[in-house]
């Protein structure tokens, strides 16, 4: 399948969000909404989250990939923003968009 990646929004993790990180450490969390441009179905259109985290010089890399979600770019975006506004890692991302598909996706 071919997919197109559309870079949306990035945000940072550090102290102020959360105590088990030291004064110097942060992670960034990029988002990006992906459209599968070979699917005729009604969910072409869904997300990526990737996490960096640099330790001692080296970067720790996550990344979740949800793809066909749903048909509407409008709702990837309004999700994509609620993730990044919350600060959403790829872990987590699962969870939290069962929680909310039905008012975001519905």
């Amino acid at each position: 399948m071919e997919y197109k990646k559309s870079f949306f929004g990035r945000t940072i993790i550090d102290r102020s969000d959360s105590e088990e990180l030291s004064e110097d450490e942060k992670i960034e969390l990029e988002y990006y909404e992906t459209h599968n441009l070979a699917e005729k179905n009604e969910r072409k259109y869904g997300i990526e989250i990737v996490k960096k985290k640099e330790k001692d010089e080296k970067f720790n890399i996550e990344s979740k990939i949800i793809n066909n979600i749903s048909n509407e770019e409008q709702k990837i975006n309004k999700l994509l923003n609620i993730l990044m506004i919350n600060k959403v890692t790829p872990i987590t991302v699962d969870d939290i968009i069962s929680d909310i598909s039905a008012t975001v996706l519905g």
